[in-house]
């Protein structure tokens, strides 16, 4: 998992093969156990591809718009992160409504956390907005579903400065998404590659 996420940090070609997978996850989730649904006619099926074409120009116009904004677009696992450095200290909920928000302090490490959700039809929208974490190390998001189960759901570098500007500490915003729904989620924990829980948010 080491070597995979350090080649995903440096090969744009795989990076880019990722994204474009992730999205399968929770649609194979969805069809479960019924096999694939039947073909649909030829009206439906030309709204599909243009609805389809619809979402991948305005996934181009989205990363244009994150490149002139100096974001960090980091994938390095099973699903893909989205990682940026905030200018403000407003939460990442900020200018967006979300269902459900939580937030927690750890006291041992002082990392904080504060994570909204959207919940989708094929799943949950995760947002969270991380302050005080140090580097290097690579970080993962965590979901754990109220009977045990855990998905990691986002992935993520911090280099040796951490996320800083001038001097001062930045908070950070990471996305990811998992099949679960809202309902289901029992908390989110932010752990590192050596195993140590920097912060754990309850649901």
């Amino acid at each position: 998992m080491d070597r995979f996420e350090q080649h995903l940090a440096v090969c744009g070609t795989c990076s880019a093969r990722l994204e474009e997978l992730s999205g399968l996850v929770p649609i194979l989730a969805e069809i479960g156990q019924d096999g694939p649904p039947r073909p649909p006619d030829g009206a439906l099926l030309d709204r599909l591809l243009a609805e389809v074409a619809g979402e991948r120009r305005t996934k181009r116009r989205w990363r244009r718009l994150m490149a002139v904004a100096a974001a960090a677009l980091i994938v390095a696992g099973p699903t893909a992160a989205v990682v940026s450095m905030e200018t403000t200290s407003s939460p990442p909920a900020a200018g967006q409504s979300f269902a459900h928000s939580y937030t927690a302090t750890d006291a041992g490490t002082g990392v904080s956390a504060t994570i909204g959700l959207t919940a989708r039809q094929w799943g949950t929208q995760i947002d969270m907005r991380l302050s005080d974490v140090g580097g290097p190390r690579t970080c993962h998001l965590v979901v754990v579903g109220t009977h045990g189960q855990q998905e990691t759901v986002a992935n993520w570098t911090v280099p040796p400065g951490g996320y800083a500007s001038g001097g001062k500490p930045r908070p950070i915003s990471v996305s990811g998404a998992t099949a679960m729904s809202p309902s289901d989620i029992a908390r989110f924990d932010v752990i590192t590659t050596q195993g140590q829980k920097l912060v754990s948010v309850p649901a």
